[in-house]
């Protein structure tokens, strides 16, 4: 009989998402009822607001929640979610063996996604990318917060694309892409995605479609060619 192997810790993005989300469909928070603050649930965690802000974000792609600019984040009423919950549990991978193939998928996917993004983007999303990169930059000594902030950006991109399809795929397969950015940026640092968010952040504020995609598509050709090059010293 093959040996059964520990179970791992799961992140803390992950663990609040699921005591949120369980909570909702349990009808402990009612529609229309407000959520605790962002500083509340992060105490009530004891986590950082990245973490908190990555968690709240997953529930609103799902279509359980929404934020309400200036007033807070608000549950409200899903359909999406009770056909979510009933696909399978996707197979795991090797995330090791495979971060070449969730970086191929994302180069594909993403290049589309923030075109989509683009036609619907307003000041106050340009504003939340923005916070985001901060975020990104206040985390670089943290990989694990660095990544859950780099995490979040391509969130709020397939959000604002406002494509359904787009944000459950992008929700269903979440544990499998924010894996995949610890796991670049300890393997290459935060230097190159930096570079690239903000070359990305400055082409969307000037509504140049081209020079997103291109963008996007470079950087993460630049990323699969810094895993393949770190890799094959290691070898």
């Amino acid at each position: 009989m093959e040996k059964l192997t520990r179970v791992k810790r799961q992140s803390l993005r992950t663990q609040v998402y699921t005591q949120l989300k369980e909570k909702i469909l349990n009808e402990q928070w009612e529609v229309g009822e407000k959520l605790p603050s962002e500083a509340e649930l992060c105490e009530s965690f004891g986590v950082s607001r990245v973490t908190v802000r990555a968690a709240l974000q997953q529930l609103e792609i799902l279509g359980l929640v929404e934020t309400r600019h200036g007033e807070g984040t608000y549950v409200c009423e899903y359909s999406a979610l009770k056909t979510l919950n009933t696909l399978h549990p996707l197979p795991p991978i090797n995330r090791h063996k495979d971060l070449i193939s969730v970086l191929e998928y994302r180069q594909i996917v993403e290049k589309g996604t923030i075109k989509l993004a683009l036609r619907n983007m307003t000041d106050e999303d340009i504003e939340q990318l923005e916070h985001t990169y901060q975020l990104m930059l206040q985390t670089v000594n943290n990989p694990k917060r660095h990544a859950e902030a780099d995490h979040l950006f391509h969130f709020l991109l397939a959000k604002i694309s406002q494509n359904s399809l787009l944000c459950t795929v992008s929700s269903t397969i979440a544990t499998i892409l924010a894996n995949s950015m610890v796991d670049i940026v300890k393997l290459l640092g935060s230097d190159l995605g930096l570079k690239y968010h903000r070359k990305l952040i400055d082409a969307i504020k000037e509504r140049d479609s081209l020079k997103c995609e291109t963008l996007m598509e470079e950087h993460i050709q630049m990323t699969i060619d810094a895993v393949i090059k770190v890799r094959t010293k290691d070898q």
